[in-house]
Parts: C-alpha cells; structure tokens; sequence
C-alpha cells in the first residue's frame, strides 16, 4: 500500500540532517553539560550553541531561552510558574480562550481547582478569531496573565497577539502565547510582539521528539518549574538532553535555510488542495481554516450533512485504511470518541465537529499527495442526490 502522510502538525518526520547532527551526542560526545572535564565541556558548548541558535531564530536573547521536554511543558513552565510568583499576592485572575491546546486549558483548571485562581475564557468568533477587544473587556484589577495561542493548532487561525499585548503597554499583566504550531510557519519574533513568554516545539519543524524551549522574557516573574538541580540558570533541574538539542539546533539552521521556499510550499499545496475540494464538493465543503488569517500548511474542513453522506465516526479510519495519515477534530478520551472543543467553540454542531479532517502539510509533501487524499476522500464522503 502507498502511504501518505499529511498530519505534519501532529508531528514531523525527522530530518536527516538533523539525525546526523544528533548522532555525535549519542556516541563519542556523550558527556554530561555539567560535569568540568572535556567530556561536558563539549556537551556545555553545544548547549549553548543551540540556545544561540533558538534565540537569534525568534528575536530572543540567549538568556531568555529554556530547553525543556515538550510544548506542553514550556506551557505548564510558563502558566504555573507565573501563577505561583502571584500565589496569595490578591492577584489572581487570568485570563485565555476557550480554543486553547489541553496543554493550556488543563494546566488553567488545574490552577482554579487546586489553588482557586479566577480564569476567565473568551471564546472564539465564527471565524475561530480571538478578538483583542474581548480580551480587553476580561480585564480586572487582579489580572496579572493572559495567555493567548498565536496559532490554533486545529484550525491554523493566527491571532493578533501584538494588539494583544499593545492593550496591557504600562500594566502589570504579563503575556504567554503557546506558538508551538507558529515556528517556521509565520514570521514569529518575541521582540515584535512585545510578548513574556512564548513555546517552541522541536519536533513541529523536522527535529526530533522530546525537545522544546520556552521562552522567557528577562526580568518576568516566573518561578523555578523543575527542583533537584541547577541547570537552566537554576529554572529547570535535571540533566539536558543533549543530543536532542543538537537535532534542535539543526532543525532550527535548516528552518533558516528554507523558510522563504516551505512557506511557498505549504501555500502552493493549500491552495491546490482548496481548489480541489471547492470543484469536487462545492457548497457541500466547509473550510474551519481562514483562507488569509491562517497558518499555510492547515487545512480544516468539514462537511454539510444536508448535502453530503458520510460517516462522521469512520471518516479517519477509513482514510487510514487508504494509506492516508491525516487527524481529526476529535480525540479519543477513556474511551470515547469526542468532538473537538475548538470546532464545537465556533459553532459546528457535534456530529459535524467529530466528522472534521485536519490536513497539514510538510516539506517532503507533493501536489501528488493532495489529489491522492482528494481522491480518497471522494470515495468516503459522497453527494447524497
């Protein structure tokens, strides 16, 4: 069977290069950032080569950069450790969206539930938009955070973070943005939007799983996440994975390399895929993805039951059974097949959010690629007259 996979948000395939450049870590150049014999001072330089690297990429500095393990533990280190700076300071209130990554809605209810924190959730327009003025209107007195995606990782919806932060300019409010899905895709600098802290995710931009940084403007509050060690300037104990961060710092070269020619890419293939649904389903096809506030390599769309037959449960699985890696709106949670909280938030009813297919593109995808999906997916969701 041909395999196609076109799920690259989810994750992104390896890049050979940066297989190579992780290699060396993993064999002769094993030693511990650490230790003081040659063993991790060569292990030292490359950490701080890589945290360079990261830094320049998104206008950071290199202070400001912390390697972590995940987007999701970036986000837990940025949320947690500004909310436990304020704990019992009377200022307690955040505020965020109710489209956010689980990474930062569970991370919120954790705050509220086990230390009481206020969390105020704005939701989304039709369009899947945040707009700064609800943002604006949430604020309190006892509001020091709001943490505001730059892109939506299910439907690729950019928001305006820099008006965002314009709205907070002289106020002790601090601002996170969980970016994960915006590096190598957008013109992503920390400076520009005047932000506090932001994600990156290795394995979103052809690095390795298992890597990741957060960063973290100089001088914010954010209190140390991981204790049992002095790594990461004493934010961030245990010992780093340094092998991981030199594939980090590969993928981060090559994004510098070829982000001209992948954002031309993912656009080309976008707009191919999107003229071919709109000449096979015509008013049967609903994009959840806007055509120009969006990333360019996500495609979401969904389907009008009225004009359309298809299974909303068997949907992905029979793509899969084609060969074609794709993901869904939905999750499967203890168990249950669920409709994604994002697409129901912007107004799809459940059975049309559970039967939603998110396309993402990579560097490796081809205009092959979208007509064989096309073609598979004309075979599972049908014209009903």
């Amino acid at each position: 069977m041909q395999y196609t996979y076109l799920d690259n948000a989810s994750t992104t395939a390896i890049d050979p290069e940066v297989l190579d450049a992780m290699m060396p870590y993993l064999k002769e150049n094993f030693g511990n950032a650490s230790s003081i014999h040659s063993f991790g001072k060569s292990a030292k330089v490359l950490l701080e080569d890589a945290r360079d690297i990261v830094a320049e990429f998104i206008g950071a500095s290199s202070k400001e950069i912390f390697f972590t393990n995940s987007g999701t533990e970036s986000n837990n280190f940025a949320i947690k450790g500004l909310a436990f700076n304020f704990l019992n300071s009377g200022n307690n209130h955040i505020i965020s969206t109710s489209i956010e990554h689980s990474a930062v809605l569970d991370t919120l209810n954790f705050l509220q539930e086990k230390f009481k924190y206020e969390v105020t959730f704005i939701k989304p327009t039709p369009d899947g938009i945040i707009l700064p003025e609800k943002i604006a209107s949430a604020i309190k007195e006892n509001t020091f955070l709001i943490s505001v995606m730059h892109s939506n990782n299910e439907t690729g919806i950019i928001n305006d973070i820099k008006s965002i932060s314009d709205l907070i300019l002289g106020k002790d409010i601090f601002l996170h943005t969980d970016s994960v899905q915006s590096i190598g895709k957008t013109d992503f600098n920390v400076n520009e939007l005047n932000i506090n802290s932001a994600t990156v995710s290795a394995h979103k931009i052809y690095g390795p799983k298992g890597i990741a940084a957060l960063y973290v403007r100089d001088k914010t509050p954010v209190e140390k996440f991981i204790h049992g060690g002095m790594q990461e300037r004493n934010m961030r104990g245990g010992t780093e994975n340094i092998a991981s961060i030199a594939g980090f710092k590969k993928a981060i070269e090559l994004l510098n390399l070829n982000y001209e020619k992948d954002i031309s890419h993912y656009r080309s293939l976008k707009d191919h895929l999107t003229e071919k649904l709109k000449a096979k389903y015509r008013e049967g096809i609903i994009f959840n993805s806007g055509e120009f506030n969006s990333l360019p390599n996500i495609v979401n769309i969904s389907f009008d039951k009225n004009i359309l037959e298809y299974d909303e449960e068997m949907v992905l699985i029979m793509l899969d059974l084609k060969g074609i890696a794709v993901s869904g709106g939905s999750a499967c949670t203890a168990g249950t097949h669920k409709p994604s909280h994002v697409l129901t938030e912007i107004g799809l009813d459940q059975k049309t959010a559970l039967g939603s297919v998110r396309i993402s593109f990579g560097r490796n995808n081809t205009e092959d690629d979208v007509n064989i999906f096309v073609n598979a997916l004309s075979e599972i969701v049908k014209p009903k007259y």
